[in-house]
């Protein structure tokens, strides 16, 4: 869990500041987290890297895109990121239980979850996105 990654010295301050947010949120738009988590002109740089590498890692996923709200209840703008952590989604049993599967298992469930969500894709294609 990310939290042994920060205790082992493998992650960042800036994603160590990013993650801090869900302990006490399950979710968070992407322009909340920016300046919750301390990013923007007179704080932190390369918001979009460390969210990009955190995701990168399984620690942080797009949950879905969203309107705002304005102050009548109703939508407005473009919709944006809503970021969340998969204990969040799926629980934290679920997500830990997975800790003990073999990288080449893990690979092999991916594949198969990809093809069951696009049967028609192609391999070369799938290796393209999947490695």
């Amino acid at each position: 869990d990310f939290d042994s990654r920060w205790d082992e010295g493998l992650a960042s301050l800036r994603q160590k500041q990013v993650m801090d947010q869900f302990a006490q949120r399950d979710e968070l738009f992407s322009s909340d987290l920016k300046r919750l988590a301390g990013f923007g002109k007179e704080g932190q740089k390369n918001f979009e890297g460390t969210v990009t590498d955190l995701q990168m890692q399984g620690y942080l996923l797009t949950r879905d895109f969203r309107q705002r709200i304005n102050k009548k209840g109703m939508p407005y703008g473009w919709p944006i990121s809503v970021y969340a952590t998969p204990e969040t989604l799926w629980g934290y049993e679920y997500v830990t239980s997975a800790y003990s599967v073999e990288p080449f298992a893990s690979r092999e469930l991916i594949w198969q979850q990809v093809l069951k969500c696009f049967p028609l894709a192609k391999e070369t294609g799938l290796k393209a996105v999947l490695g």
